[in-house]
């Protein structure tokens, strides 16, 4: 990983491609890459924010801890993501901590870095707004599956665009059950229990932590429709 050139992974980076020459070789000199073993965290709940990043590769969980073992996972950032810029322009403590669940590799831009680049540059703040603002909408999204739609709902929901995402019929999970239980707002039992009556209809085949989608997306869907009315 250490071979790879920073130079070159900021080049890449949807965020920084329309920047200049000078501007790229500027925020080079500030940006570091930041490498993090599977199950490390990158910063915990309560911590300062001193820095934006974006995720290289790998895969990178959102959660507040829980007293009681069961964390809630509020989001999964993915390669080209980046994470912690709103607490920056907050200036507020993470409220939530970020754990690797892959080995994964990062760009860390410093907050004065990143506000320079910003202030000299109008599509780059563009760019973060929206990237800001389609986070936002995401996050009301998930709170309008959770208030109506039931868990079969939730759970199909999830299956779709997973596999939309990894464009195959057969979804690997990217979390342990307990934590896709979590994102989804259920409890594991509840999940289990959904997979199962997927499985007894012939809907789905769990083999494992993957799950091998059998019916067709439109039966899915109606089968979908149908449970909103059970």
């Amino acid at each position: 990983m250490s071979k790879i050139n920073l130079g070159s992974l900021l080049a890449n980076q949807s965020l920084f491609r329309h920047i200049s020459t000078f501007e790229l070789e500027s925020l080079q000199r500030e940006v570091c890459k930041l490498e993090l073993g599977k199950g490390l965290s990158l910063f915990r709940k309560g911590d300062h924010a001193d820095a934006s990043f974006i995720l290289v590769y790998g895969l990178v969980k959102l959660g507040i801890p829980s007293s009681h073992g069961s964390d809630k996972v509020l989001e999964l950032i993915r390669p080209g993501q980046s994470l912690g810029e709103a607490m920056l322009f907050l200036d507020e403590p993470y409220p939530f901590y970020a754990e690797a669940l892959e080995n994964s590799l990062l760009l860390k831009i410093p907050k004065m870095a990143l506000l320079r680049l910003l202030d000299s540059s109008p599509v780059i703040a563009r760019q973060m707004m929206a990237g800001l603002s389609y986070r936002l909408l995401g996050f009301i999204r998930n709170v309008e599956r959770y208030s109506l739609q039931n868990a079969t709902q939730r759970v199909i929901d999830y299956l779709l665009q997973t596999s939309a995402m990894q464009s195959t019929n057969d979804v690997r999970l990217e979390l342990k059950k307990n934590l896709v239980a979590s994102l989804l707002n259920l409890t594991p039992e509840t999940l289990s229990r959904v997979l199962h009556q997927l499985m007894d209809e012939k809907m789905i085949r769990v083999c494992g932590s993957t799950i091998h989608i059998i019916a067709p997306t439109d039966t899915l869907k109606s089968y979908q429709g149908n449970a909103a009315l059970s």
